[in-house]
């Protein structure tokens, strides 16, 4: 097998292809956990290892999509694929573990920065096993705006992604998690104070509109095939990936699925609405 596929690679050759880049994310984690040491929630264990080597699998293979139909030059490809995880992972999740534990903010802060170099890795290696060879830039497709126009529709994308994070979180309150919380002592669960949560959304928000920008600019395919796209990986990148890194396998099955489907929602709608403002209708 070549390092970069002459040719726009199958799906068995993407699925093989993700599985390395999955072991590498595996191995880096664990080097990240390694030298964080005690400070870092999860440990270089072979049960860890295979969880991220889940983890990173699915982030590829929710890249790869984006990664096959790139417009961009592969240096650009490698950059706007390392932006959607850096702001809408490694940033934004370093900014909501900061607002939610003040008393643990060096670790999140420091495992922002691991893990924005992490996912570097991650978009230098994707883009080198899946992007085909034969592949030819077209940089000037795409809209022309104006710095406003595109930081608008960012902004508006935060706030869809503030109302859905609210909407979908106080349905699946109301149902399952406030008496879940009320109920289960044991697991030492509480809410941060509203205040926190409505600014580390505030925060996290346009972060996954900015994400999604460079994605999506560097992309090359009908509106509608893309916003499934990216609603698939915010969903993957923001929810799934960190979610059973951390928490899964420390909750029950119930709580999980609860948890996950309010993410799914939150996420994948965010992609909807952000493909939708950044790609023009009629825009391929």
């Amino acid at each position: 097998m070549k390092i970069t596929p002459p040719s726009k690679p199958g799906i068995s050759e993407v699925v093989v292809r993700s599985l390395l880049v999955g072991f590498v994310y595996a191995l880096a984690s664990a080097l990240v956990a390694a030298i964080l040491g005690s400070i870092s929630r999860l440990a270089p264990s072979l049960g860890n290892i295979l969880v991220w080597l889940i983890t990173g699998t699915l982030v590829c293979l929710a890249l790869s999509p984006f990664i096959l139909h790139s417009s961009w030059s592969r240096a650009k490809t490698v950059l706007a694929v390392w932006g959607v995880q850096a702001f809408v992972r490694s940033l934004g999740l370093g900014i909501e573990g900061s607002l939610f534990k003040p008393t643990a903010a060096l670790n999140a802060i420091l495992g922002a920065f691991f893990g924005i170099l992490v996912s570097l890795l991650l978009a230098w290696l994707a883009v080198l096993l899946l992007m085909p060879a034969d592949q030819t830039p077209q940089e000037n497709r795409g809209p022309k705006r104006s710095w406003w126009g595109w930081t608008w529709r960012v902004l508006v994308v935060g706030l869809a992604y503030f109302l859905f994070y609210f909407i979908f979180g106080a349905t699946n309150a109301l149902l399952y998690t406030r008496s879940f919380y009320e109920n289960n002592p044991q697991y030492g669960l509480s809410l941060p104070p509203a205040g926190i949560i409505f600014l580390a959304q505030l925060i996290r928000g346009p972060l996954f509109g900015l994400g999604s920008l460079f994605i999506v600019r560097a992309t090359n395919a009908p509106r509608r095939q893309l916003a499934i796209w990216l609603g698939i990986l915010l969903f993957i990148v923001g929810g799934v990936g960190p979610y059973v890194e951390v928490t899964f396998r420390t909750m029950p099955l119930g709580f999980n699925l609860a948890t996950l489907t309010e993410i799914f929602f939150q996420n994948f709608l965010t992609g909807i609405v952000a493909a939708n403002l950044f790609r023009p209708k009629n825009g391929a």
